[in-house]
């Protein structure tokens, strides 16, 4: 299966037709052709193939992180870019992970924006934090397997945050046998 494309519009384009046939079960290798923006990387391609799979629950490459879209409740952008940053972190710890854990690609990360559906989302997710939202005081509950497990406070909550990531690794996923 192959779909081609420019930008967002090429993502959609190709998520839309292949999805439906994937759901079906036909075809058993795909690719994703997108034009890169100027000086962008044709790995946006892999990526945009490996997320319509895993999304789609077919297939697993890379713990997935979730995010809330941002509401009035979050005027700041702190959610966001520690959403990225987790998301870049995996991807960079991804390699040494998937040669040392069985199972991590299967695991699941929230970073939510405010305490409305932070908390409930942080829950449902193997390890979740709920970072204030406008206005709120500057708490930020994680959750790991269902349980809140630490409050983290003040100026360094991402570097908290992306070691409490690590050490859950470390600590959930067996050990491959060398």
């Amino acid at each position: 299966l192959t779909e081609a494309g420019m930008g967002s519009k090429g993502i959609v384009a190709s998520t839309a037709a292949m999805a439906v046939l994937l759901q079906e079960g036909i075809g058993d290798t795909i690719r994703v052709s997108l034009t890169p923006e100027p000086g962008g990387k044709r790995t946006q391609e892999v990526m945009v193939a490996q997320e319509m799979l895993q999304t789609m629950g077919l297939r697993a490459f890379t713990p997935m992180v979730v995010a809330c879209p941002g509401c009035g409740r979050t005027t700041s952008t702190f959610f966001q870019e520690l959403a990225q940053s987790i998301q870049e972190h995996v991807r960079e710890r991804m390699p040494q992970w998937r040669g040392e854990y069985d199972g991590v690609e299967n695991m699941t990360l929230a970073v939510m924006g405010c305490v409305v559906n932070g908390p409930g989302e942080s829950k449902h997710a193997n390890i979740g934090i709920s970072l204030p939202g406008t206005g709120e005081t500057p708490v930020a509950p994680v959750f790991e397997d269902g349980a809140k497990t630490v409050t983290l406070r003040g100026d360094h909550i991402a570097a908290e945050f992306t070691a409490i990531v690590d050490a859950y690794v470390a600590r959930s996923y067996q050990r491959k046998s060398r």
